[in-house]
């Protein structure tokens, strides 16, 4: 995070002591290769690669489910699924093609300018209903884990954007505060990203044979 806001701080204040070819440098891997809001770069990939560790890990919990003939086993192969369709989606942005159909049909500003938050909240509501026995039946602990560790991510991805928003329909997007509120939201994605992978390592160590547990460090 720290990266990708000093280059966008360069890039709308500049920096008085840097000229030429070292300019130039710094532009150019600072915002195009670490800005937290573009695509196709350094975090473009990172985030995609937490989202599919989490899907992984998830098939391989189900794989194990299927064997023991569990109740719930379905889940866990959806939610890597899920899983597998966000990391694909972090890498080819397809989300952002709501935008445009979605907003010539909301007229929506505001918190929702980025008018895919609103099919995105709808999705998360049906998650919600069609996961909340399977949310149930954890242990106590694994209740509070994931329930943190998805909450995390949800406020990231849906309120984080929200926010984003409301910026970018005030002020625009070529500007510093914008810039830094797109890279904090991005910033707990990523955070949240992680503490789903330690929830699903915790849950393979407790649960999973010992030939296949994950020992964490």
């Amino acid at each position: 995070m720290t990266l990708s806001i000093w280059g966008q701080r360069i890039r709308f204040f500049g920096v008085a002591d840097i000229r030429g070819a070292w300019h130039e440098f710094l532009i150019d891997q600072l915002i195009q290769n670490f800005y937290l809001d573009s695509e196709g770069n350094i975090p473009t990939f990172t985030n995609a690669l937490l989202l599919f560790i989490p899907s992984q890990l998830l098939l391989l919990i189900n794989l194990w489910k299927i064997s023991v003939k569990d109740k719930f086993r379905f889940h866990w192969l959806g939610l890597s699924l899920i899983f597998l369709f966000l990391s694909f989606d972090e890498m080819t942005v397809l989300h952002e093609q709501l935008i445009k159909p979605m907003r010539a049909i909301t007229s929506a500003d505001g918190f929702f300018y980025f008018t895919w938050v609103i099919p995105g909240l709808i999705a998360v509501a049906l998650f919600g209903l069609i996961f909340l026995l399977f949310f149930l039946h954890l242990d106590k602990k694994f209740k509070l884990l994931f329930f943190i560790s998805l909450g995390v991510y949800i406020g990231g991805v849906i309120g984080g954007e929200m926010l984003s928003g409301y910026y970018a329909s005030a002020l625009g997007f070529k500007n510093i505060t914008y810039a830094t509120v797109a890279s904090f939201e991005e910033s707990i994605e990523m955070i949240g990203c992680s503490l789903i992978i330690y929830s699903l390592l915790e849950y393979i160590k407790a649960y999973l044979p010992e030939g296949i547990a994950v020992k964490v460090i």
